[in-house]
């Protein structure tokens, strides 16, 4: 994995993944923090240690829950989710959302440059390494064309590329030199001033959501189309479920997204999705009977999203 990364071979799903497993591992810390609680170091100290004192308390009094047979993903995701996110994991987060005294230092913390630089990290790594991935091919087609062996598609893709590598390394420079932000604009859908527990439901599924779209996009694998295209019908796993898993959970993310926000507006837009997201699922199902004679078969069996229901 680490050399793939190294080497801008790691596909960016993945690392969205493990972005989105290490934001939800540290979310009681990330908690603490942004409400300036003064247990927040406590709580850093106890979510670095999680993993560790988990995985030995499950190993010493509930061993069978940490068997994993080689090869078997169900297996790596049950000790996964047990040593990241048991019932240890559970009470910090729940010790975070009750009331605590706040700290002025670290609520002072939050507006320095600083803070806005680390808060920027993770588009600054995004943008970096999307740059560092298209380095090969710029390489590569500038060699050919100082060699002479060049065509022209590889000119022009030099310089689509070229431009694409420029746009996102000036992204990262923007996000580490730019000015602290003095004041936040609510824009057309303002950000609803939820309580803490509807903040983290819908943080919840917007995070369940796209775990979700994960795991499905994973099992589907090189059958993924942007376009409704037929490349091989895939009927194990969560498409033995239903017929559009990962629209069922990316409609997850669309009510999580839809709940931050105050405005009707939102849920019209969320409507809007889902509506051409089932309109997408028509042209898909299409393609893929007019190539596989075993879909109708496979369609009578399964419903469109959610099992036994729809």
């Amino acid at each position: 994995m680490l050399q793939a990364i190294l080497t801008g071979q790691a596909k960016s799903v993945i690392l969205l993944g493990v972005a989105l497993g290490l934001f939800f591992y540290f979310l009681p810390s990330i908690l603490s923090f942004l409400k300036g609680q003064k247990r927040f170091w406590i709580v850093l100290v106890l979510n670095l240690a999680l993993t560790v004192v988990q995985s030995v308390l499950f190993q010493k009094f509930f061993p069978d829950l940490f068997v994993m047979r080689p090869g078997n993903l169900a297996d790596s995701l049950r000790v996964s989710l047990l040593a990241n996110f048991g019932p240890g994991w559970l009470l910090l987060l729940f010790w975070v959302l009750k009331p605590d005294e706040t700290s002025p230092r670290l609520l002072r913390a939050q507006q320095t440059k600083v803070y806005d630089a680390v808060v920027a990290l993770p588009l600054i790594i995004w943008f970096a390494y999307g740059a560092w991935q298209l380095r090969a091919v710029v390489v590569r087609d500038g060699a050919m064309m100082i060699a002479g062996t060049g065509n022209l598609l590889t000119w022009v893709q030099f310089f689509s590329l070229l431009a694409a590598v420029c746009f996102d390394l000036l992204l990262v420079y923007l996000l580490v030199v730019r000015d602290r932000p003095v004041g936040k604009a609510k824009g057309v859908l303002p950000v609803a001033p939820l309580g803490l527990g509807m903040q983290v439901a819908a943080a919840l599924l917007i995070g369940l959501g796209s775990l979700g779209s994960f795991l499905v996009l994973w099992r589907l694998g090189k059958s993924f189309s942007i376009m409704p295209e037929a490349r091989k019908l895939v009927t194990a796993g969560p498409y033995a479920w239903a017929r559009h898993p990962l629209y069922a959970v990316e409609i997850i993310t669309i009510i999580g997204t839809a709940i931050q926000f105050q405005a009707p507006l939102s849920w019209l837009i969320a409507l809007a999705v889902v509506g051409m997201l089932w309109i997408r699922t028509r042209y898909e199902e299409q393609v893929l009977e007019e190539n596989f004679p075993e879909y109708g078969e496979y369609r009578a069996r399964t419903k469109r999203f959610i099992p036994g229901v729809i």
